[in-house]
């Protein structure tokens, strides 16, 4: 199984936009921090994917979301900024930026 979350946006606009891109790979992973993404996965609801959740009037703080999976059930993704949707999917980008930030 293969996540990948990618960030876009910042504080300057476009001209100053950051961009990070992570991909996580089960194989690579601890079987406890297989576990828990499979877990924080498995909460999702069906319907989440191929969605978009954005906010109505993003500001330049709001970070766009780019969530993808790849599973066995062919490629998915999602679209979101944090705090838009499912609160599940928040709780998924959240642990892959920590994970992101303690691997820095």
């Amino acid at each position: 199984m293969k996540v990948s979350l990618e960030v876009t946006g910042g504080f300057a606009g476009p001209a100053g936009k950051q961009r990070v891109e992570m991909d996580t790979d089960t194989a690579q992973l601890s079987p406890s921090e297989t576990a828990r993404l499979t877990d924080l996965l498995e909460r999702l609801p069906a319907e989440t994917w191929s969605k978009r959740f954005v906010a109505p009037h993003p500001k330049s703080w709001d970070f766009l979301h780019v969530l993808s999976l790849e599973d066995g059930h062919g490629p998915r993704s999602v679209t979101f900024h944090l705090g838009q949707g499912p609160q599940e999917l928040t709780a998924l980008a959240e642990w892959l930026l920590a994970r992101h930030a303690s691997a820095r």
